[in-house]
Parts: structure tokens; C-alpha cells; sequence
């Protein structure tokens, strides 16, 4: 069996690099990728499969200016992968500062991401867009 964990952190590594591509490669064609967040988050929503998860980076990249994104612990069980961090970053609408940490769930099918749900401080985040 593969190493999940190695795929999330490679994921993580593609991300900070902007390999957008190596991303979408580990992403399951069925995927339910949900990023939650309030009205003034732009990319807080939940997308089906693969094109529309790819959407997202897009969204985020002309939303926010991140100026940090630190994965700090991953736990492994079975098919699911949580991993713990902390990012923070500037809303491009307002120049409003945020920081938050968050835990984001990967969960796989082989070595494909089938789902990926992310929590952190929205209210944080919803204030930088105010």
C-alpha cells in the first residue's frame, strides 16, 4: 500500500510550488472536495469532481495573498490521512490581514484522493474580507 501520508504531503509540497498539475494527477475523477466557509469567502463551497476541485485554486489564488501555509502533524489511519497546520495570509478585496489554523481530511480510494474536507477559523477568514 502506498503511503498516504507521503501523497498528503506531497500534495502540500505541489501547492506551495504552484504544480497545479501534480495535484490534479492524486485527484479522484469523482471527487467531493468541500472547503467550508461564510457568504464573504469566495472559494468556501463545496465542488463534485475533479475539474470543479481544481477550480478552487484558482479562486483562492485571486482571493488571498498567502504569506504563510505550515503543515505541522499528520495522522494516518486506514484510507484517511487528517493533517493539522497553520496558514495565514491577506484578503486581496480589503489588504485585511488573517492567520488561522486548520485540519484538513484526505481520504483515498488507492492512491487517489476521494475526499477532502478543510476546517479552520472562517470567522477569522470572513473578517479579512469585511
Amino acid at each position: 500500500m502506498a503511503n498516504l501520508t507521503q501523497i498528503v504531503a506531497t500534495l502540500y509540497s505541489n501547492f506551495g510550488t504552484g504544480n497545479l498539475g501534480g495535484i490534479a494527477d492524486v485527484l479522484d475523477e469523482d471527487i467531493v472536495w468541500i472547503h467550508s466557509g461564510a457568504p464573504e469567502i469566495p472559494y468556501g463551497k463545496a465542488r463534485r469532481g475533479k475539474a470543479q476541485a481544481m477550480t478552487f485554486f484558482g479562486e483562492l489564488a485571486g482571493a488571498v495573498e498567502i504569506t504563510q501555509f505550515t503543515p505541522k502533524t499528520f495522522v494516518e489511519q486506514g484510507d484517511t490521512v487528517v493533517a493539522l497546520g497553520h496558514w495565514a495570509g491577506r484578503a486581496k478585496k480589503t489588504g485585511k490581514a488573517f492567520e488561522s489554523d486548520w485540519a484538513m481530511v484526505w481520504t483515498f480510494a488507492g492512491t487517489k484522493v476521494k475526499f477532502y474536507q478543510a476546517f479552520e477559523d472562517t470567522n477569522a477568514l470572513a473578517k479579512a474580507f469585511r
